[in-house]
């Protein structure tokens, strides 16, 4: 399979938001106010003559030595900063700097979908034969069926992608996940698990009525694939600065060494003054790790409710993350162009998730993300509201 040379769908439905002056709920970065203290960081930084300079590619350790010790403190397991954490331009590059480093061409990769859309390109630039396992996505939850990974599973595979919380459906690692992981590591000791946790530190009740926030996990915590497991994280979303293009991987040394060898002639290093703020910001307070959990919360009890309020969609709320997944009971447009369709009459764009499947699998879902003013999600609920009120068919669309 060739990659694809168009413009991300990403890109697509920002630029035809701008065009028709629609609600952007398509992008999935956050625009709440960025914490004044970070900021004030940046600018320090930025106004220090010795910080504009190179880091050492691994990153700048003090920002490490906070990644190493935030870990410690909210998951319970620590990694080394000189041997095993690492500071890249971002999650993708750290993703695609994984994947060249652990695969050569020929080796097997499977990988969960709907999936971010950046996950078979990193694959296919490494020529590794990619397998893609679907989530079962119903109105009342997300599911995984571990059977469907086992079919693909051979002494020939590599890689195990996965994403918790996942991107676009919102569903979190479970301990039943980890038990059939540990399981699948003992039997294939030459598989290495990659998991991208850019919401890392976004669980939530799974009733959206309760503003909570659960206690995070990862399969770092599992000591047996704490070894088998290379972590990719974003710190761009932990702090709300998504521009700021900062990434991290933790992994154990031997894995870590190779990932930096190709690390350094991709990028070299990430920004240094950037790096230095965020880790000043971490360090001094760790709990800001959490930062936006209130104001992310209260969104998606306000959002969730007036989507099922004013429209008659089905509506699945999120257990992680900053997206709320929606489709209609009676719908006749392939999602793309639905897509399209609500953005130019209804003023709302949103992600259409057929391009987050390997072969285009049009499940009718879109992703709003709801980390917006909520101002905003009130006009967009009140929108999407006069396309879907309840009982409505929507076969006229396609007149």
């Amino acid at each position: 399979m060739r990659i694809s040379e168009g413009e991300s769908i990403f890109a697509h439905m920002t630029a035809l938001a701008s065009q028709y002056e629609a609600l952007n709920l398509a992008q999935g970065l956050m625009w709440l106010q960025t914490s004044p203290v970070l900021l004030e960081e940046g600018i320090r930084a930025m106004s220090d003559p010795s910080l504009h300079q190179y880091t050492h590619p691994a990153g700048f350790y003090p920002l490490r030595e906070t990644l190493a010790h935030l870990s410690e403190r909210f998951f319970g397991v620590s990694y080394d900063p000189v041997s095993e954490i690492s500071i890249t331009v971002g999650a993708t590059q750290a993703l695609f700097s994984v994947v060249q480093a652990l695969t050569k061409p020929g080796d097997e990769a499977i990988f969960i979908e709907p999936a971010y859309d950046s996950y078979l390109p990193a694959l296919q630039i490494g020529t590794l034969k990619a397998y893609a396992v679907s989530l079962d996505i119903r109105p009342s939850g997300v599911f995984l069926h571990w059977e469907k990974v086992e079919r693909y599973l051979s002494p020939r595979t590599r890689l195990l992608l996965l994403n918790f919380p996942h991107n676009p459906t919102g569903r979190v690692l479970r301990p039943s996940d980890v038990k059939v992981l540990e399981e699948i590591a003992q039997r294939f000791p030459e598989l290495v698990i990659v998991v991208d946790e850019a919401y890392e530190y976004m669980y939530w009740h799974p009733d959206p009525e309760r503003e909570e926030a659960l206690p995070p996990r990862s399969l770092r915590q599992s000591p047996l694939l704490r070894e088998k497991t290379v972590i990719v994280g974003s710190l761009g979303k932990v702090v709300g600065a998504t521009g700021w293009r900062l990434g991290y991987v933790a992994a154990p040394a031997p894995l870590t060494t190779r990932i930096r060898a190709v690390h350094q002639f991709i990028t070299f290093c990430a920004s240094t003054p950037l790096q230095v703020a965020v880790a000043r910001y971490l360090s001094a307070d760790p709990h800001r790790v959490f930062y936006f959990h209130a104001a992310l919360l209260e969104r998606r009890k306000a959002f969730v409710s007036l989507l099922r309020s004013h429209t008659s969609l089905e509506v699945l709320p999120p257990e992680g993350g900053y997206f709320v997944l929606v489709r209609s009971n009676n719908q006749d447009l392939p999602d793309r162009l639905l897509a399209e369709h609500l953005t130019r009459t209804a003023k709302v764009a949103a992600i259409p998730l057929s391009p987050f499947y390997k072969d285009g699998t049009d499940s009718g879902w879109l992703r709003l993300c709801f980390a917006r003013p909520m101002d905003m999600l009130r006009e967009a609920a009140q929108r999407l509201g006069q396309v879907y009120p309840a009982g409505l068919s929507i076969a006229h669309l396609n007149e």
